[in-house]
């Protein structure tokens, strides 16, 4: 028989392994903890990430002074050695590191130093500025002889900063704050202005609509799909236009205004101002100048690829592109803009064509979001860094990009794959049987038309007569219809670029069916004068025109005369010629072996 002793003993045992069993486990636990925060191995990691990031920086530096005593033709990737070969002294890690292509390699067999190098080196650096944390500003391989920051104070006044000094300051940027990143590059004269658009993954809630929401933004480290703060992306699209051809980017640099030339105010033979139709003038990028137009579209990929030459901004070629604007490109400045780290732009009115001659100029905006055609003079005319200026650019202060909304009409490299005669208006090296050259389509965006127009039909009506052939209005309308919203639902795979994600349908270029049969943009099969042509259908009230047939070029952003139909999410399809209100940007990017 138990007595209340024996279960009072019997408890106590029991009482007692499991206090045994439990110390055990925190003894264990200690000791675990102890051995993975062992303080001398902890101060050797710690010495060896420290040096890592000494050597990395001073490698860094090497190449920087090359690339400025040999005037930007230094190559990099032809570093290859020991470290002591670029940095005298530091010897006691040959044996562990080396320099590969530019780049310090780790060779030893500690997985854990395996591990410090590859995070040190193997990224470009994010920088964690106001809590948000992105791809700090790409300065690698942009020659420190013609490259410099821009700081901006609160009073829209400008200085600069040597990129070795910039590259280790986050002061001069802050994107939780919609305060971009800018610099200058300078050669021979040819100021061209930049913004950094950081790598970032998207996600639109209701895509296809009219609606202007705020687009989701989700900044990436380096060049990886993971973002910066380590949430998930679930729902979320790397934006393409941090992919070029085979590379991955840490970010791309665009042009902060529309393109102007070395020569803004030259007159040419059709009486126009900007430039015209020449390769023989370098790019510019500028705010207050006449901007670059009546250039064809070849042309206008020619001069933008040659500001790496030695005469150009930039002045280099080594790891350096500089390139027309892809529609992807567009798109990803319209998109962060749309974000909570940008603002709407308001338009550029700035447009004299009051004596026949079009002077566009760059960095403007009007007394209101939706200003259109101020002539030259006009009172209401705001420049670049006044109070109104500010607002024409995409962050709503002086650090965004400018005239993506009015100004000119922006031809960007992407083309309708139609096979139309008007593709060979691009440079020949480019474009060979009216289609772009493999080599060259990491330079284009390339949309598939509607399968009728890829098979040459277009045809109407019993008697087989092709859609030129007719002199009726409606039979045309119903045509030209059918054909854009084939094309137009192709529009559907492409993601990123402002179009069809952003926009719920299209208009074509038809002819009314009463009235004074003009040409103009419909909707609808049958119109007539009386009930108006243009329709504003893309987010932000943007008009959303889509080509076919001879119109296989895209345009974007509206003209200076548009009003709200204007904006960063307007397209126009022309045929790639020259025109007097028509102009373009580049975009920069840097990386190895590009």
């Amino acid at each position: 028989m138990k007595t209340k002793e024996n279960v009072k003993r019997g408890i106590s045992l029991i009482t007692l392994v499991i206090t045994i069993i439990v110390v055990i486990i925190l003894a264990a636990a200690v000791i675990l903890t102890l051995n993975n925060n062992n303080p001398v191995e902890n101060a050797k990691e710690a010495t060896f990430r420290s040096d890592v990031a000494s050597i990395n920086e001073q490698l860094n530096l090497y190449a920087l002074n090359e690339l400025a005593k040999n005037e930007g033709t230094f190559d990099i990737t032809s570093m290859n050695g020991k470290v002591s070969d670029y940095i005298p002294g530091v010897t006691q890690y040959d044996s562990e590191l080396k320099v590969e292509q530019g780049k310090l390699v780790y060779i030893g067999s500690d997985r854990k130093k395996a591990q410090i190098v590859a995070e040190l080196v193997g990224k470009v650096d994010t920088v964690e500025v106001g809590g948000l944390k992105y791809n700090k500003p790409n300065l690698m391989y942009l020659p420190s002889s013609t490259t410099k920051a821009v700081r901006w104070d609160a009073s829209n006044v400008e200085s600069e900063m040597e990129i070795t000094t910039a590259d280790k300051d986050t002061s001069w940027y802050d994107y939780a704050q919609k305060k971009w990143a800018n610099i200058y590059t300078n050669n021979n004269g040819n100021k061209a202005y930049w913004v950094w658009i950081p790598r970032y993954a998207y996600k639109i809630d209701n895509p296809h609509t009219t609606t202007a929401e705020k687009i989701n933004i989700k900044f990436l480290s380096g060049t990886s799909n993971v973002a910066s703060d380590g949430s998930s992306l679930e729902g979320y699209t790397v934006h393409p236009a941090f992919t070029f051809g085979e590379t991955q980017l840490s970010g791309i640099w665009v042009a902060k205004y529309e393109a102007s030339s070395s020569d803004p105010n030259k007159v040419d033979g059709s009486g126009y101002t900007g430039g015209g139709n020449t390769t023989g003038l370098q790019v510019r990028v500028l705010p207050d100048v006449y901007s670059w137009r009546n250039i064809a579209i070849g042309n206008m990929q020619t001069v933008s690829m040659n500001m790496t030459s030695s005469n150009g901004s930039v002045g280099t070629e080594s790891n350096v592109d500089i390139h027309q604007m892809k529609n992807i490109e567009w798109g990803a400045v319209a998109y962060l803009c749309q974000s909570i780290y940008g603002e709407e732009p308001w338009n550029n009115p700035y447009g004299d064509w009051t004596a026949g001659s079009y002077k566009l100029k760059t960095g403007y905006a009007g007394a209101s979001k939706d200003t259109g055609g101020l002539v030259e003079g006009n009172a209401n005319l705001a420049k670049y860094n006044t109070v109104n200026g500010v607002k024409a650019s995409t962050t709503g202060n002086i650090t965004g990009v400018y005239d993506m909304a009015g100004g000119a009409w922006e031809y960007v490299a992407a083309v309708l794959n139609n096979g139309n005669s008007n593709i060979g208006l691009a440079k020949s090296e480019h474009v060979e049987n009216n289609k772009i050259k493999d080599e060259y389509k990491k330079y284009y965006d390339i949309y598939t038309p509607g399968e009728e127009e890829r098979e040459g039909g277009a045809y109407y009506g019993s008697g087989g007569a092709k859609l030129w052939d007719s002199g009726n209005a409606e039979s045309q309308n119903i045509i030209r219809k059918r054909l854009t919203a084939a094309t137009y639902q192709n529009f559907e795979s492409k993601k990123g670029d402002a179009l069809w994600e952003t926009s719920n349908g299209h208009s074509y270029y038809g002819r009314y069916t009463a009235g004074t049969g003009d040409w103009q943009w419909l909707q609808d099969t049958a119109r007539d004068s009386a009930n108006g042509g243009q329709r504003a259908i893309g987010c932000n009230e943007d008009y959303v025109l889509v080509g076919h047939a001879s119109l296989p070029w895209i345009q974007r952003g509206g003209g200076f005369n548009q009003s709200s139909g204007a904006g960063v999410f307007a397209s126009y399809p022309y045929y790639g010629g020259t025109a007097t209100a028509d102009g373009f940007r580049p975009v920069l990017v840097v990386g190895d072996r590009l």
